[in-house]
This record gives structure tokens, C-alpha cells and sequence, in this order.
């Protein structure tokens, strides 16, 4: 199958009798993280229509990956897309939560999809997302951005335990004119099934120019990644998109409609003694729904009010069977998220002002994760308000906020089974609000020199974790988060910018597993949890620079200098042990007549213990993997019609590297290639 893979592609590449050369420029993933060049207003750093706008100090601190940038990775999925961000770090487990994205070592990440709110289960709706359905993501690290979305959880009680420390905003694919867009891949990874997927896309812009304006876009998708039982991670889905805007005067409103079913395998583990787990785990179907509505009415060029709303609902059924047993069992989940946001800017003179409120209710039963029941309603309501200042012509920019959330339990309750659920014991309840102050500065040094600080400290308020089981009915505390960072950015040439920033998160009361056990009415096995102060610090190099018109390069390296946990007055140093102590990624691209070549690479330290809701195991080998992936495309012109040829590779370097233990390793498929097939019209 291979050697007819490699000819297809290589026929393709080299169909060009027939065909114009067509010049397309590299990628421009090099720009800082709002300078790219954009066609819209909407997504320049400084409009005022831009929902997602954060202050100038932590746009320092935010990446932004672009249409370009996303199709140079030709990642498997949304997740390990993620992974080659900086200060990200992508790990898997076979099990019911099976991603987690480590934001400069951990932390909970909020995600949000064209204004709609996701909650705790975003894992298992953004893996079957497609990849060309995406406009562009927004990476804000260590936020100190207030307005985007609520500084806890959403959704059940115990659900993003802590303070969140970074949002991850993703934008859909809107038309920028009249066009038409068809992919078809095909590719098969080392000794699995093949596996193949379709995705079309169809969108216009009307009366551009005029008065008013709008446009509407369409897109389907499937995709379909079998796998061999003895592996079982195989996934499957079908997709549809629709969205639309439409601009009249001052008002401005963007629709979007999203919905998709598939099957999600748990990939069976690989215990240290080489045994594999013997559980068939799986979610069939898997399911999502989104709908956002999101605007603005802009009075005049100094005042705007922005608004949205969104509904997110998602249901699971899971099937619990066994590879060596007929034992077998089902457990549906089900659950419900709207989202309210209204938020006004104002700017006086040097000073912008922005006032905000959010609501959202989560409504949850069933079955997830950890708990054979769960039964929930819960709103969580906050407001926001902060204010920049601009001295000196601009040089120096001065930004301060504050944040206050509470969250309110209409009712919730979760146990080891319904017959031990207590349904009234936390019902029409407030839990103690969250406090969050926030401060930063930006200052440009000269033409091209920035040195950006900023500090955050939140308050938790509660633990918000009713369901999360102590040993002796212990009582745990609110999370205190304290974060602050500084970093300075060169622009000594276009060729060559080089950044640094030095990062500090400081968290009390942490929630962690300890080392006795619980069995729940089903027999499974979890771990009692217990609190922990942890200090992380490090550092963040990033490079980059663009070569002439024809090459672009991005480097980027994470380095933990502490990872210290106090646990009744007993500090210790896991530098290594629960999270590597260096990541690396870089991406290269380069352009040649009609040809487009991009590189890029993932670097991964070892580490040797991983937690999860059944303990802490340690003396493991996790990580320590290096990651290449490289693709090549063609583009072929007849007519109106660009046909793309792209051969790509991921994991070239055939590496079967874990990065989790539960009930064993969970290793990566190794080298994976591929052939697509793209039309343009």
C-alpha cells in the first residue's frame, strides 16, 4: 500500500504538462501574535470589534496560529495542533478523559468556539472538530485577560477545579469571497489500518461595498481512523458547519451552527510488565451540538457594545466491555451549557475602559468520568472591569483589572451510585465567589523592542469539588493562585526576532490524589484526593524571522526551573518526575516555484510519574520522544480550479513514546504517511 501511496503522490507532483505553475508564498507564522496581516477588522489586536480583545501586556504573552500555519502542521486533530504551540504541551490517556493540555506545565485551560463557552468535557468535543473547519486559534497564555470567559469551571461542581490559567480561541472558517473548497485524504500509520477522510466547504460574501454586507458558509465532514484490537484507539465521525454575519450600519451579528456524531475508542493500556489491558472501552455515539450568535452595535469610533450567546449540548454513550470476558455494560452522559455575555468599551482619549457580565448555566446526569452517578444544575455569574492607559505617545501602556465570579448550585450531587446520591444535600447553594486582580505594563523600548510584565492573583473562593472524596470527610479549601511574568522581544531584523519571557505561578490549596483507595459500585478503583501547595517557574525562549519572501522559521523552547509541591510543611522538588523539564518545537517553511515544503518538530524531556483519578504512579517512562513531521504540496491551476497535491509524513521518526499511565502506557501509532487530494473553485 505504501509503494502505490508514494507513486499516486508522486504522479500527482509531477502533473504539470497540463498544468500552470501557480507561486503561493511561504507560511507567515513569524509576525508577533497580532501583527499578521488580516483581511478582517475583527481580529486586529486594537479594534474595537474584536471579541476577543485582551490588553496590550497580555497580547504580549498571546499566539496566534493562522490559516497557513494550521495547514503547514497537517495535524490529526485540533489537540495535536495544539501540542506544537508554545508553552504547550499535548498528554493521552485510554480512558474517559482521554487529552490534557498543559499550559507551561498545568493549569485549567478555558475553550472557546466562536463565543461559545465549552465546559469541562471540551476534550472529547475537540477531537472530532475537523481541522479545516478552522479559521485560526488564539493562544493566550497565563492570561491576565479578564473578559473572555469566567476565571472558574463551568458546568458541574467539580468541574475545572482552580483558577484557569490561559484561554484557547477558536474561530471558524468565514469565506473571504465566493469559493468552494474539497479535501480528500488517504493514509495508514506502521502495521494499522488505513485510514481515510472528506471535508467540503462551500462559502460567499454579498454585497461587499455596499451599505451593508454579509456572507454565509457550509461545510461537511467525515473521517474514518480504524484501528487493530490489540491497539484500539480508532475514531470516527461526521460533521456539518454553518455559519453567517451580516453587517447593517452600525450593527454587526455573526451566526454559527455546528453538529457532529461519532465513535472514540479508549485505547488499551500497556502495563510495565508488557500485558495489555484487557477493558473495551468506548464512547458510541459521541456527541455535539453548538449554536452562538455573537455582535456588536459600534455607537461611534469610541464606544461599542459587544454581545453574544451560545448553546453547547453533548452526549455520550459508553460501552464497557472486556476483550477476554462476554461482561458488558452501558452508561449514558448527558449535558447542556448556555452562555451570556455582554461587554461595553469605551475610550477616553489615552484610557479604554471595558465593563462586562457573563452568565452561564450547565445542566449535567449521568455517568463521567470518576462517578457512576451524577446529577447536576449549576450558573455560574460574573463581571468584569478593567482599564488601560497610554503614556508617551503610546510607549507606555499601563492596563489593571478586576474579576469577581460566583458560582450557584441549583442542585448537585454525585456518587459512587444513585442509590447512595443525596440530591437535596447541595441544593439552591452559592458557593464563596472568586476574587481575581490583575495588573500589567507594556513599554516599547524603540522600534521593535518590547518589554511586557504582568501579575494576576485569584482567589478560588471554594473548592467546587463536592464529589471529590477525602479520606475521614476532610474538608478542602479554595484554590490561591498567584502569577506573574515578564518578557522582552527583539526586533533586530525581520529575519531575526528573538523573545524571552520568565514566568512564575504560585498555587495553594492544589488539589492531588493520595495513596489509599476507594472502589465504586461498578469495581472500579480511584484514589482518595487531598490538597498541596506547588510553586512552578521557568522560561520561554522564541524565535523567529522570515527569509526573504520565500522561507519562514518559528523556534520555541519551555524550560521548568522549579516544580516544588509543600505538603504539611514538607517541600519537595519534581523537577523531571510529573512534568518534563524542556520542550521544544519548531516549525520551518519554504516555498519553491509551485512547491511548499514544511517541517516542523516536537522535542519532549522524560518524566517518570503520572497521576490520574486512580493515584500517582512513579519509576515510569514517559516522554523523552522527538517528533518530526514534514509534508510537500504542489499546486496544479486549470481555469477557475487549483488542484492541491500534498504528500505528508507525522511521526516520521517512528516513535512510540507515551506520555501517561492509568491501567498501562498508552503508546503513540509511530510513523504515519499520507496522501491529500485538495480543489480549490
Amino acid at each position: 500500500m505504501k509503494k502505490n501511496l508514494a507513486i499516486t503522490g508522486l504522479l500527482l507532483l509531477q502533473h504539470a504538462a497540463t498544468a500552470d505553475d501557480t507561486y503561493l508564498a511561504p507560511v507567515t507564522a513569524t509576525e508577533s501574535a497580532y501583527s499578521q496581516s488580516a483581511e478582517r477588522d475583527d481580529t486586529q489586536i486594537d479594534s474595537p470589534t474584536n471579541p476577543y480583545r485582551v490588553a496590550k501586556s497580555a497580547a504580549f504573552g498571546t499566539e496566534v496560529m493562522d490559516e497557513k500555519e494550521i495547514e503547514a502542521y497537517k495535524a490529526k486533530n485540533v489537540l495535536e495542533l495544539l501540542n506544537m504551540a508554545t508553552g504547550l504541551d499535548l498528554t493521552y490517556q485510554g480512558r474517559r478523559h482521554p487529552f490534557f493540555v498543559n499550559m507551561r506545565g498545568g493549569g485549567s485551560i478555558t475553550y472557546i468556539v466562536d463565543g461559545a463557552i465549552l465546559p469541562s468535557s471540551s476534550d472529547r468535543m475537540l477531537q472530532q472538530l475537523p481541522v479545516n473547519a478552522i479559521e485560526s486559534i488564539e493562544i493566550v497564555r497565563s492570561s491576565t485577560a479578564l473578559s473572555l470567559a469566567p476565571s472558574i469551571g463551568i458546568g458541574a461542581s467539580n468541574s475545572g477545579s482552580g483558577l484557569n490559567i490561559g484561554f484557547i480561541v477558536i474561530r471558524t472558517k468565514r469565506p473571504k469571497t465566493t469559493e468552494g473548497l474539497l479535501h480528500a485524504y488517504y493514509e495508514q500509520a506502521v502495521a494499522q489500518p488505513a485510514a481515510n477522510g472528506q471535508d467540503i466547504y462551500v462559502g460567499t460574501r454579498l454585497d461587499e461595498g455596499a451599505p451593508y454586507n454579509s456572507y454565509v458558509g457550509m461545510m461537511a465532514s467525515r473521517h474514518d481512523r480504524p484501528s487493530k484490537d490489540s491497539w484500539f484507539d480508532g475514531s470516527r465521525a461526521v460533521s456539518g458547519m454553518v455559519n453567517g454575519g451580516l453587517t447593517l450600519g452600525k450593527l454587526s451579528l455573526n451566526m454559527m451552527g455546528y453538529i457532529d456524531s461519532g465513535r472514540f475508542e479508549m485505547q488499551r493500556g500497556v502495563t510495565v510488565d508488557g500485558t495489555t489491558d484487557s477493558a473495551k472501552w468506548y464512547y458510541d455515539p459521541v456527541q455535539t451540538r453548538i449554536f452562538s450568535l455573537d455582535g456588536n452595535v459600534l455607537w461611534n469610533e469610541n464606544q461599542i457594545t459587544l454581545f453574544s450567546a451560545a448553546t453547547i449540548a453533548y452526549d455520550q454513550e459508553e460501552h464497557n466491555e472486556y476483550f477476554n470476558s462476554a461482561v458488558a455494560s452501558q452508561r449514558h452522559y448527558e449535558e447542556k451549557t448556555q452562555t451570556l455575555s455582554l461587554r461595553h468599551n469605551a475610550r477616553f482619549g489615552d484610557t479604554t475602559v471595558h465593563l462586562g457580565g457573563q452568565s452561564t448555566q450547565s445542566k449535567g446526569f449521568g455517568p463521567n468520568l470518576s462517578k457512576a452517578y451524577n446529577s447536576y444544575n449549576t450558573t455560574v455569574n460574573g463581571y468584569s472591569v478593567a482599564a488601560e492607559h497610554s503614556l508617551f505617545d503610546g510607549m507606555l501602556c499601563l492596563d489593571a483589572g478586576y474579576r469577581y465570579d460566583v458560582k450557584h448550585i441549583n442542585h448537585a450531587t454525585a456518587a459512587k451510585s444513585e442509590a447512595l446520591a443525596t440530591p437535596d444535600a447541595n441544593k439552591n447553594t452559592d458557593l464563596p465567589p472568586a476574587n481575581v486582580f490583575t495588573a500589567g505594563m507594556l513599554v516599547s523600548v524603540a522600534d521593535g523592542y518590547r518589554l511586557s510584565a504582568r501579575y494576576f492573583y485569584g482567589n478560588e473562593g471554594t473548592s467546587g469539588d463536592f464529589d471529590l472524596m477525602t479520606e475521614n470527610n476532610a474538608t478542602l479549601h479554595g484554590e490561591r493562585q498567584q502569577r506573574w511574568e515578564i518578557g522582552f522581544e527583539a526586533g533586530i531584523a525581520r529575519a531575526f526576532v528573538p523573545a524571552l519571557t520568565y514566568f512564575d505561578v504560585a498555587i495553594d490549596n492544589e488539589k492531588t490524589a493520595t495513596g489509599n483507595t476507594y472502589t465504586d459500585s461498578d469495581g472500579n478503583e480511584y484514589y482518595y484526593y487531598t490538597e498541596q501547595d506547588s510553586h512552578r517557574k521557568g522560561v520561554e525562549f522564541l524565535l523567529k524571522g522570515r527569509i526573504g519572501k520565500t522561507t519562514s522559521y518559528r523556534f520555541a523552547w519551555t524550560h521548568i526551573i522549579e516544580n516544588s509541591t509543600t505538603s504539611e510543611g514538607v517541600t519537595t522538588e519534581s523537577l523531571g518526575a510529573t512534568m518534563p523539564r524542556n520542550t521544544f518545537s519548531a516549525l520551518l517553511s519554504h516555498s519553491y516555484e509551485a512547491y511548499r515544503f514544511n517541517i516542523s518538530a516536537k522535542r519532549v524531556d522524560g518524566y517518570s510519574s503520572s497521576r490520574s483519578p486512580k493515584g500517582t504512579m512513579t519509576g515510569l517512562d514517559l516522554g523523552d520522544y522527538t517528533r518530526i513531521d514534514a509534508n510537500i504540496a504542489r499546486d496544479f491551476v486549470f481555469g477557475n480550479t487549483t488542484a492541491t497535491a500534498k504528500l505528508y509524513g507525522r511521526n516520521l521518526t517512528d516513535d512510540h513514546y507515551a506520555t501517561r499511565y492509568v491501567t498501562g502506557y498508552y503508546y503513540d501509532r509511530g510513523r504515519t504517511l499520507g496522501a491529500e487530494i485538495a480543489f480549490a473553485f
